[in-house]
Formats: C-alpha cells, sequence, structure tokens
C-alpha cells in the first residue's frame, strides 16, 4: 500500500551567506563528547570514603572491590580496617587497608604516566602482628596485563610482638614506616598500573595507609574553539586539570590575535591561579567577559593563549595519555545576534486539483524557504544572499509554478513585514556546478524550459533592507520540483 509520509534519501541544504557585512551566518556547532581522561593521583589514598560496616566499634571489613572508591585488587575484594580493630590505629584519618584479603592479592589504581618524568610518592606501612616477623610489601608499574614495567620500592617493616603486652601501653606504640622517594619513570607514556603487592604467604600482614603519587597535574584547554551569541557570552573557554596541585599555582593569560577588539570584550585578569587541591577534571574559566554591544556586525573572533606554568606542579599535557601535543590555545567566536536571521525550509505536495496523492516518484513537490528577522536590528541593504543546493533526487521545474494560477514565474516571492523586494530577472538565478556559487554573479546558467535535471543550486538576492520589528518580519522563497 502507498503511504503519504514524506521521506527523503538525503535532507535538502540550504546555505545563507552574507555579501557585505556578515551579518547573517548559520554555524553548525558540534560538541563531541570528551575523551577518556585519566588520573594523575591516587584517589581516595587513605581508604576514607569506605567505612568497614559502617559506625560504631572499630571493626574490618572485606569488600568487593568495586565498591571501594578508585581501587582494584586482582582478587576482586578489598579488606580495610577500622582506627583501633585490634589495637591498631591508621596512619591518617579513620581507615587502612590489608593486602592479600583472604588469598594473594595485588592492589591497583589506573594512572597515566609520561615517559622520562620523576615520579615522587609516600605510603606508610606497617606489618601486622599475626602474620610474619618480618613483612613486605612492593611498589611499582605494571601495564594493563599485569606485566612489571618497573619496580619502585621495596618496604619491610618488623611485626608488633604477638601477644601484645598486658597492660598496653598508653599511647600505643607507632610501628608505621613511611616510604618516601622518587624515580625517572623509563617506561612508556600511557595508563599503567601502580600496584602494591607483596610476597609474603597468607593472608595476615602489609597494612598500608596514607598512599600517595606525587606527580605534576595535567593542565590543558578543555576545549579548542568555543562560541556563542553575543547576548550571551557564555561557553568561555576553560582549562581543565588531572592530578594533584600541592601549592597554588598561576598559569598566564593573554590575547594572540582575532577579529574582535575592545569594544567587544573584557579580560578581567593577566592570570587564572590553580588552588592546591586534587582533580578529575575540574574547569576554570579563562578571565573573559563578552560585551553585548548591539551594533551589527560580523561574527568575530578572539585568539587566547596559555603561558607557562609558575610552577612544577603543573604541566600541560592531553587528558587522554597519549603523548600528543596539548591544547594551549583557543578561538572563541562572538556570534552576532545583532541582525539574527533563522531560516527554515518546509516542503508539500503539489496538489493543484485536491485529490489524494503521494510523495512518488512523478509526483511533484513545493519547496519554500522562510526567512525571518529575530532581532531588534535591521540587516543592511543589498546584503542577503541565499543558495539551495537541490538533491539529486529532484528535478526542478523552471514554468509556472502554479499552472496559469496568479502566479506567473518558476519561484513565488511572499513578504510580511520585511521591506524587501525581488526583481525576477536579476535576483534569482540557477547554477548547474558542483559546488555552490558564491554570489548571484555566480548563478548564471539559463536552464530551458519544464522539468530540468541539470539545475544543482537556486540563488536568491533580496533586495533592500530587511526590516526589524514585532512581530517578526519575514519573506519567503517557493519553487517547484520533481521526485524521479
Amino acid at each position: 500500500m502507498a503511504s503519504n509520509n514524506l521521506t527523503w534519501p538525503r535532507h535538502p541544504r540550504l546555505s545563507f551567506r552574507s555579501i557585505v557585512t556578515g551579518l547573517i551566518s548559520f554555524i553548525a556547532l558540534s560538541y563531541a563528547g570528551l575523551a577518556s581522561a585519566q588520573q594523575r593521583t591516587f584517589v581516595n589514598g587513605s581508604f576514607e570514603l569506605n567505612d568497614p560496616q559502617g559506625p560504631g566499634t572499630p571493626t574490618f571489613q572485606i569488600f568487593n572491590d568495586s565498591i571501594v572508591v578508585e581501587w582494584t585488587d586482582d582478587t576482586g575484594f578489598i579488606e580495610l580496617w577500622d582506627n583501633g580493630f585490634q589495637s591498631v590505629p591508621a596512619n591518617d584519618g579513620d581507615v587502612f587497608a590489608e593486602l592479600n584479603a583472604n588469598a594473594s592479592g595485588t592492589l591497583f589504581q589506573n594512572i597515566c604516566l609520561v615517559n622520562g618524568e620523576t615520579l615522587g610518592w609516600s605510603f606508610a606501612h606497617r606489618a601486622r602482628r599475626q602474620g610474619q616477623a618480618i613483612q613486605t610489601v612492593l611498589f611499582e608499574i605494571a601495564d594493563s596485563s599485569g606485566g612489571l614495567i618497573q619496580s619502585l620500592a621495596s618496604q619491610s617493616s618488623n611485626a608488633p610482638p604477638n601477644p601484645l603486652p598486658d597492660p598496653l601501653p598508653d599511647p600505643l606504640p607507632d610501628y608505621w614506616t613511611t616510604n618516601a622517594s622518587s624515580v625517572t619513570y623509563n617506561g612508556p607514556t600511557g595508563v599503567q598500573r601502580a600496584r602494591f603487592r607483596t610476597t609474603d604467604p597468607g593472608s595476615n600482614g602489609n597494612f598500608l595507609d596514607n598512599l600517595q603519587f606525587d606527580i605534576p597535574a595535567f593542565a590543558q584547554i578543555a576545549i579548542a574553539n568555543e562560541s556563542d551569541f553575543e547576548a550571551n557570552g557564555g561557553n568561555i573557554p576553560t582549562i581543565q586539570v588531572f592530578g594533584r596541585v600541592d601549592s597554588p599555582t598561576i598559569i598566564p593569560i593573554s590575547i594572540t590575535g582575532g577579529t574582535a577588539d575592545g569594544a567587544d570584550y573584557t579580560l578581567t585578569a593577566t592570570s587564572v591561579t590553580i588552588p592546591a587541591g586534587v582533580y578529575g577534571g575540574e574547569t576554570f574559566p579563562l578571565p573573559l567577559t563578552i560585551v553585548d554591544n548591539g551594533v551589527g556586525e560580523p561574527d568575530e573572533t578572539i585568539e587566547i593563549a596559555l603561558g607557562t606554568p609558575s610552577s612544577s606542579e603543573v604541566i600541560f599535557a592531553r587528558r587522554e595519555c597519549d603523548g600528543a601535543t596539548p591544547i594551549t590555545s583557543a578561538v572563541y567566536t562572538i556570534l552576532n545576534d545583532d541582525g539574527r536571521l533563522e531560516a527554515k525550509k518546509t516542503v508539500a505536495i503539489y496538489n493543484p486539483n485536491g485529490t489524494q496523492v503521494y510523495a512518488l516518484p512523478g509526483e511533484d513537490i513545493i519547496y519554500t524557504i522562510k526567512v525571518t528577522n529575530l532581532s531588534a536590528a535591521s540587516v543592511n541593504a543589498n546584503d542577503l544572499f541565499l543558495v539551495d543546493s537541490l538533491p539529486a533526487e529532484l528535478k526542478f521545474y523552471n514554468g509556472d509554478i502554479d499552472d496559469g494560477g496568479p502566479e506567473t514565474n518558476a519561484v513565488q516571492f511572499f513578504e510580511s513585514g520585511s521591506g524587501l523586494s525581488v526583481n525576477f530577472n536579476m535576483d534569482i538565478g540557477y547554477s548547474n556546478t558542483a559546488v555552490a556559487p558564491e554570489n548571484i554573479g555566480q548563478c548564471n546558467f539559463n536552464p530551458a524550459t519544464g522539468y530540468v535535471d541539470t539545475v544543482k543550486h537556486i540563488c536568491f538576492s533580496p533586495q533592500g533592507s530587511f526590516n526589524a520589528g514585532d512581530p517578526d518580519p519575514y519573506f519567503e522563497f517557493s519553487f517547484r520540483m520533481q521526485i524521479k
């Protein structure tokens, strides 16, 4: 059964250009999701984001590792203790971990590492009194399959006496040992496992707490090209940060070019300060304010660049951890909305007899392009040029659009409050070229009468000043085509 739904193999294309002042521009904005970002420090390094068994008497709990924030163990389980359980104090905060929860395991986080950089670290290690007399933990870098890339540290600690003396001394002895050092990373750039494991047998031993990775935080401009309408002034470019920053770091900001000037924007500061903290992709907007000057003008650009960070706490690098060049400059486009126009295209079946017809090969359709001035500003005289690129599935009809009705031309023009006019011999043209014309002078193809398969583009150049007002003024062009 035939269907009366209008469906098209390819959507008709409409391009809309400004000749003189550039008041009219249609910009397609595509926002893809940010690429997967990688961390640059241990997150939840003291395990404080998980509380064994909840509040109450100190105890322990073996968690599924999916519940322990950011940490993974190749056994699938992680054992956490409360501060004071079995008279063992935490080194930092109220929670700490024990390696080998009922089975030999490897505790790790995935960290983005760069070949040749300095890796600094510190972690607290304590032997458990029920375990071996000397207990050892290894700190290593491994690949995603667990293959060893580089050994960083081996820490051995003596176990407390077993049993504990009675009565217990007050305060309790601190058997925690802190391992802190640094080394040059000689493995490949990429996301690697920073892991802790032990060669000690059994599941009793090797407490860990206060795990810290001291490597520079990554920073870059989050998106290289941003834009917004002048009245909104939004989507200001931002600096995105990943990693640990121990002391405030200043990143200089400068305007390096663009077509905008001091009447279009204000740079309210010459730098952005990244405060001390641990960051997982937080953003800091550049100190840029857009001025809504109410002047009809072309879209304008501001070219912005980052300067060298004031400390080694922050380096420029890509969040994707691929070693490619980071984004350290951006282009912001001010989209003019003083003289902003909206163009829409609609399609209807040509049906002069009022009978039931369908969008089938051999039938005719009417395309209508409607352009509305949505702003409070008029568009300069003789400043409009529209090009409609026709789909290959359609033939243009070069004849009386309504077959003897009130119209006599192949194109119908209608306006409401726009103040525009059209000379059908001079302001409407055609092109048979593969590339869309840039101006009405290039629309110089003279089609034969009737259905013409060689018309590739229809051009419109209405004359006059496009008025602003309320209700919004508009004009329309309609023309007829046949479905092949």
